[in-house]
């Protein structure tokens, strides 16, 4: 008993030994408040600034470690963005209260000369957004370089509207673009598996 005792205490002190020399006991991996790796094919890589109709400059990468669920759209829609808005809030009605917690939900606007953060705030109010949820805008140039990663087709109208690729996309925590629901009043059971295996 004594002998086994002693066994113990020697490989515990060996132990916290070792820990303070960084042997034993260390792990690799990193801990939650830091940023994930950013791969060749996420979004993060993409430099450019975005304001929120929160008056908040921000870049893409701040939502590192987070599932994005995303959509490019305009304040001035009066058909098919209030519907791809409808079909993400269903995405977020499908998720558990925890789930909710751990996924970042994000409009993108294309119509980058009307939606002021004042106007975006605006949209926000009239759909009962959250704070789970970001409207952002950028340049022309940040703009069309996205909705090019993402695979939007983006025609300008007479008028100020735009004819649009109707597409909500889910990003991984690195940024990495790994499902997309196409179309509008999608069943949203497909887009809820792609998410619960993120999370």
């Amino acid at each position: 008993m004594v002998s086994l005792m002693s066994t113990i205490l020697l490989l515990a002190f060996s132990c916290i030994q070792q820990k303070e020399e960084g042997s034993c006991c260390k792990t690799d991996s990193p801990s939650a408040a830091d940023p994930l790796p950013v791969s060749d094919h996420s979004l993060y890589l993409l430099t450019s600034d975005w304001e929120t109709e929160r008056n908040d400059i921000k870049k893409l990468e701040s939502y590192n470690g987070k599932v994005v669920v995303t959509s490019m759209f305009f304040s001035n829609c009066a058909s098919a963005c209030p519907r791809i808005t409808a079909d993400m809030k269903n995405i977020e009605a499908g998720l558990s209260p925890e789930e909710r917690e751990k996924v970042q939900f994000l409009l993108i606007t294309m119509d980058i000369k009307r939606d002021t953060p004042v106007q975006m705030k605006k949209y926000a109010a009239d759909h009962q957004l959250n704070k789970k949820w970001d409207l952002i805008r950028s340049d022309q140039s940040a703009t069309m370089e996205l909705a090019n990663v993402l695979g939007v087709r983006i025609q300008p109208l007479e008028g100020g509207g735009f004819d649009h690729s109707n597409i909500i996309h889910i990003l991984n925590p690195k940024g990495e673009l790994v499902y997309q629901q196409v179309g509008l009043n999608v069943d949203p059971e497909q887009s809820l598996m792609e998410i619960r295996k993120l999370l």
